[in-house]
């Protein structure tokens, strides 16, 4: 292995966790202009992403970080370019907004005492942001039309029409850049002071009571209880204030006059549309993305006569339509298991592991080199490419740090990369990367909007996960459960399980954040369907759990749907016994350890610092989710009375002991006693020619605890 291939190796790696679309720029001096262009490989094969996104229509892609969004972004923008008949502009939403959260905003006095300085200056900080994304909108529109090919060649009449038109675009961008306050913006402005006014007071009166009601036995906070956003924040959480408020600042925007601007510039150029592409739309909060969407996306998207269409990238859980109807809009998901949804799994994975080996070769090609020069033969070089899709579920960056690893560990010693190498890779990023998730100092890891675990839970919670895969792999080794289906399977695979759908939301934080991928959709022995999920692949490896499922049989794809895989009583039993600390405003959830330090700060919310928090259980924030549970967890009948027998007598007993107790035979008392093992809530022991049956603690638990 040459020691300049060694270094392009790295430069693969780096082109592939690169954060910024724009960064692909560092890699001319290797490709040429237009790396993009060069290196883009489309998830589906002939360009099918790439054709929706195209697509006339308003589209959202959406994905969790690292899966290509900006990458499909440019290219598109690249095409549209190449064939002229519209005009593209880019917007990197969160650039814009957290370039202003660093100037910051000055607040200039206004004569009305009935609008508190806090509130006016909450509200000048959202008004400058959804400013700088029109402004910025107009100043992209300028440079887009200067680098159209025909532009030098515009004179005469047609070209002083289409300067006048981009003059008065300019003075629209100068206004829209000074912020002054509307007609229509004072009066919703002194309805939100006066509430802030009305809610302080009652908060005083109820501080005290609160204070009360909760058992104060826990320990610290460590960090500032202070918050760039408080009383309009509390505010917009009432609808009809948010209403009044949204609609009073689209007022104060010369919306009509822009669009009409933009349609006339569109008509003198001969162009059909203007297509804009807004990234890391997902990237900024819950409340200034509701504004941003209602106060600058669906007017555009609305009101254009079809001559303005949108492209938005966005996180999974992150996304709000507000006026936008998503039923007319189309929307790409680019995760592996809506992307690549099948009948089967085996399917589903035949193409994520088809797109990586595109991706990669195509990227080694493109840098001049030969992947195949750089992974190991035996086992083969299409195994080595199962394995990376196992560890990234294709997605890009994640690829870029795990050959990142190998690099260091295999390509960097002249070794070539084997799967025990991808293995371990996947160990590295897990505990460098992804755990850092739990850090209480991480303010970079996101959650979806509707999250009601606090950081801490989601981590228990996790860890609940990972203990009870340890225990299915201990009980299938011991014969406890799974009956006869493992007997062939020396080495169980635990990385995978199955909940009810209704749970999606209550995973969505650790998926969001790769500890979990939601896998397949398939319904379960007894017909309801399931939500399969996968633990991240590292964290299998940093635990000892084999990952995957067995390969070498018929039944494959029944392995995830054995009951002893079933986790809905797990997650049951979490919920039922944990508690957060919730804010009421902002939905904020914060772990219990905290609850002396918000009885000293007297409850006060950190994140939105106006709300009063109180400590809540997990299980009345779930109440839907544990009703749909309950009903999962129905046994029939007769099983619920085997449990009821073994429990009460508490001995091990055989089938025909308990048939004695009730009115059946023992031949199905012993046929729903190994379906009853089969999900862990019943133990078998052989003693000589018979076979004896027990109660596990994990069905005491769920079945006969009074404290569920």
């Amino acid at each position: 292995m040459e020691k300049d291939a060694k270094k392009t190796f790295a430069k693969i790696a780096e082109s592939l966790r690169q954060y910024r679309r724009a960064d692909l720029s560092d890699f001319e001096d290797d490709l040429g202009a237009h790396p993009v262009d060069k290196l883009y490989v489309d998830p589906i094969p002939n360009d099918g992403i790439l054709g929706m996104v195209l697509s006339s229509n308003t589209t959202f892609v959406l994905g969790r970080k690292g899966t290509g969004k900006s990458t499909i972004f440019s290219r598109a923008q690249s095409e549209i370019r190449d064939k002229g008949k519209n005009i593209s502009i880019y917007i990197d939403v969160k650039a814009l907004y957290d370039l202003l959260g660093e100037s910051g905003v000055p607040v200039s006095r206004i004569e009305d005492r009935n609008i508190s300085e806090d509130v006016l200056r909450e509200h000048l900080l959202r008004k400058a942001f959804l400013s700088a994304i029109l402004s910025d909108l107009i100043k992209e529109l300028h440079i887009a039309c200067e680098r159209l090919p025909f532009w030098s060649k515009l004179f005469g009449n047609k070209k002083e029409l289409i300067e006048k038109v981009r003059g008065r675009l300019a003075l629209f961008h100068i206004k829209i850049k000074e912020g002054i306050l509307s007609d229509a913006e004072l009066p919703i402005l002194r309805s939100i002071t006066r509430k802030t006014e009305d809610h302080t007071k009652q908060l005083h009166r109820t501080t005290a009571k609160a204070k009360a009601e909760v058992d104060a036995s826990l320990i610290k906070l460590t960090g500032n209880l202070s918050s760039e956003f408080s009383a309009l924040e509390e505010a917009l959480t009432d609808n009809k204030i948010y209403e009044s408020y949204s609609d009073a600042v689209l007022r104060s925007f010369p919306f009509s006059d822009i669009l009409n601007e933009i349609k006339q510039l569109l008509e003198e150029l001969g162009l059909r549309r203007l297509i804009i592409f807004f990234d890391d739309f997902s990237e900024i909060t819950w409340s200034d993305q509701r504004l941003f969407v209602d106060v600058i996306l669906s007017p555009l998207n609305n009101s254009s006569d079809e001559r303005v269409k949108l492209k938005i990238a966005g996180y999974p859980g992150r996304v709000y339509y507000g006026r936008i109807d998503p039923g007319k809009v189309d929307t790409i998901c680019l995760d592996f298991a809506e992307l690549y949804k099948s009948h089967d799994i085996q399917s589903a994975e035949s193409a994520a592991i088809d797109y990586s080996t595109r991706l990669l070769s195509h990227r080694f090609k493109e840098f001049g080199l030969d992947i195949k020069d750089f992974f190991a033969q035996r086992p083969t070089f299409e195994e080595s490419m199962r394995v990376l899709f196992e560890s990234t579920f294709n997605v890009p960056r994640l690829m870029g740090y795990i050959l990142k690893y190998c690099y260091q560990d295999s390509v960097t010693k002249g070794r070539r990369i084997s799967p025990a190498d991808i293995r371990l890779a996947s160990q590295k990023y897990y505990g460098e990367v992804l755990a850092k998730y739990f850090d209480r100092r991480n303010r970079y890891a996101l959650e979806p909007f509707e999250r009601k675990l606090d950081r801490h839970n989601q981590q228990e919670l996790l860890d609940a996960i990972v203990t009870e895969a340890r225990e299915v792999r201990r009980g299938i080794l011991a014969k406890e459960i799974g009956g006869s289906y493992f007997a062939d399977v020396p080495n169980p695979p635990v990385s995978h399980f199955s909940v009810d759908p209704s749970l999606d939301k209550i995973l969505s934080s650790l998926e969001l954040n790769f500890l979990l991928t939601r896998y397949h959709q398939m319904r379960d022995k007894d017909g309801k369907d399931v939500s399969i999920y996968a633990l991240y692949y590292g964290l299998c490896e940093n635990e000892r759990l084999p990952w995957g499922y067995p390969t070498s049989r018929r039944d494959d794809r029944s392995y995830f749907v054995q009951r002893c895989f079933n986790f809905n009583t797990t997650i049951h039993e979490f919920l039922a016994k944990r508690q957060t600390i919730r804010c009421p405003s902002c939905g904020a959830a914060y772990p219990m350890d905290k609850l002396k330090d918000f009885e000293f700060f007297k409850w006060k919310c950190p994140e939105c610092d106006d709300g009063r928090c109180s400590v809540v259980r997990l299980s009345d924030e779930y109440k839907q989710e544990i009703a749909r549970l309950d009903k999962a967890l129905m046994l029939e009948e007769v099983e619920i009375e085997i449990l009821e027998v073994l429990n009460q007598e508490d001995r091990r007993m055989r089938a025909k002991d308990i048939s004695s107790f009730m009115d059946v035979t023992y031949q199905l008392i012993g046929k729903r006693t190994t379906k009853l093992q089969e999900s862990g809530l019943v133990e078998k022991e052989q003693e000589g020619t018979f076979v004896r049956n027990s109660i596990t603690q994990k069905a005491k638990d769920v079945y006969f605890s009074t404290q569920l």
